[in-house]
Formats: structure tokens, sequence, C-alpha cells
């Protein structure tokens, strides 16, 4: 009776973990650029950097004339120009069938280089490593059935 009531706390705190991760309205991402802090370069220094609420955050005029309301994901862009190498993250506002996945890749003539990331989970603009909610929600499902599945086998031993 113990070993059921430990498995219904651990499915209990599944869901409340699931809701949590895909339940939130509001898209926080990381703020700077590496022109004016190099905290915000990589390699990534986020202690004590700027966030911002993209959900809530003023949306660009060229963007609004567009139809688009509000940010939906954060962006990481690495630019190269001439050298020299600026990041910038911040709020995004069009959507891409490569966001949460690929980053993309833009050259250009005379050393010129661009790195154009999107996500859309809170600060998950600090790196080109980008996972969607579905990803880290398989993934803590697939903990918590390991976990499941080894006291399973361990009682039956």
């Amino acid at each position: 009776m113990m070993q059921l009531q430990g498995t219904n706390i651990l499915l209990g705190a599944a869901l409340v973990l699931i809701i949590a991760v895909t339940g939130s309205n509001a898209l926080m991402c990381y703020h700077c650029n590496s022109a004016y802090d190099p905290r915000c370069a990589d390699p990534f220094n986020s202690f004590s950097l700027g966030q911002i609420n993209c959900s809530v955050a003023p949306v660009p005029d060229h963007v609004s004339a567009m139809g688009i309301e509000r940010a939906t994901l954060c962006r990481k862009t690495t630019q190269k120009v001439y050298g020299k190498v600026r990041v910038v993250r911040g709020c995004g506002y069009i959507t891409d069938e490569r966001d949460d996945g690929i980053c993309m890749k833009r050259s250009g003539t005379h050393d010129v280089y661009a790195l154009y990331c999107a996500c859309t989970t809170d600060l998950c603009n600090s790196s080109e490593q980008v996972f969607s909610k579905q990803q880290i929600v398989f993934g803590i499902l697939a903990a918590i059935l390991g976990l499941y599945a080894n006291q399973f086998f361990h009682r039956q031993l």
C-alpha cells in the first residue's frame, strides 16, 4: 500500500510540473547587447543581466504594422561584421518553423556573418542550444517513467 501511495505522489508531482511548464502565458527573455555590456557576449554570464517580460513589452512600430500584437519568442543573434562580434538577446515577434530547433546562419560578402536562434521558453536565449516545451516535458516524463520502472523491477526481484 505504501508503494502505491508513493507512486501517486510521484505522478501528482509530474502533473503539477507539466502544468507549470506548459501553462504560463508570460514569456521572459534575456535582454542585452554585447556592444554595451560584455556579459551579453559568449560565453554568456547571465548574473545580474537584464530580463524582459516579452509578453507585455512594447511592440516595435514596424512589427505592429504587420498586425503582430506581442512577442511570442526569445531571440539570440550573433553578428560578425569586419571581425567584430556582437551578441544581441531579446524578444522575437515573427515565428518560423525553425523556432526551438536549428539556428539559422546567414553570411554575406566582406566578412559579414550572422547566426539567428529563436526559442519559446523562458530565458531560453542564453545559448544556441534551445529546447521546446514539448522536449522538456518529454524529458521529464521519460525520467519519471524510468524511476517508476526501476521501482517496479526492483520489487519483482
